[in-house]
């Protein structure tokens, strides 16, 4: 316990003493849409959230990792099974900021890995894939340490788990709290 709070301790100490634009670090939430039309038969479109790190490599450049989990509960449309899904999407992107002053525009995209759980009275079925995503946000610098991200994406991540292959990806639409270190 006490290692944990001397850590914590010396962490926001460094924070403050080498304060710079070198990572930006905070909780994300927002809404996802799939995009498959059999998925969506299913399971509707409901809330997300995660984590996301960025670090600054060049001149507006960051690279972005984000984590995000969407879990929903519905039913089976032949049989009527209650049914639990579990996404979860990890995203490696390149994103450019307009580094406009309190208000900075960006774009970006690149890699998504997505792996998925399904749990009925049937059983469960876990798989994973890959694919890409592409982003555009807003974001609003509160002060030098604190930024609100308001964001829009599509993500596309095509999967095979039966005979029939399933895009899991969609639109997403989010919110985000960062942190500048």
């Amino acid at each position: 316990m006490q290692r944990k709070v001397i850590f914590i301790l010396l962490f926001f100490c460094g924070i403050t003493l080498f304060a710079g634009d070198l990572f930006k670090v905070g909780v994300t939430s927002g809404y996802f849409i799939p995009s498959d039309e059999i998925f969506k038969e299913v399971y509707d479109g409901d809330l997300v959230y995660g984590l996301k790190l960025g670090v600054h490599v060049w001149n507006g450049f960051y690279v972005w990792v984000s984590g995000l989990q969407y879990k929903k509960f519905s039913e089976t449309t032949y049989t009527g099974d209650i049914t639990r899904l579990t996404l979860n999407p990890l995203y490696l992107s390149l994103r450019f900021t307009a580094p406009l002053g309190k208000v900075n525009p960006y774009v970006g995209g690149g890699y998504t890995y997505l792996s998925f759980k399904e749990e009925s009275t049937i059983g469960a079925i876990e798989d994973s894939g890959s694919g890409y995503c592409l982003e555009a946000g807003i974001e609003f610098n509160l002060s030098s340490r604190f930024i609100l991200d308001l964001n829009a994406g599509y993500s596309s991540v095509s999967i095979t788990p039966f005979d029939e292959k399933i895009d899991l990806g969609g639109a997403f639409a989010g919110l985000s709290f960062l942190v500048v270190i």
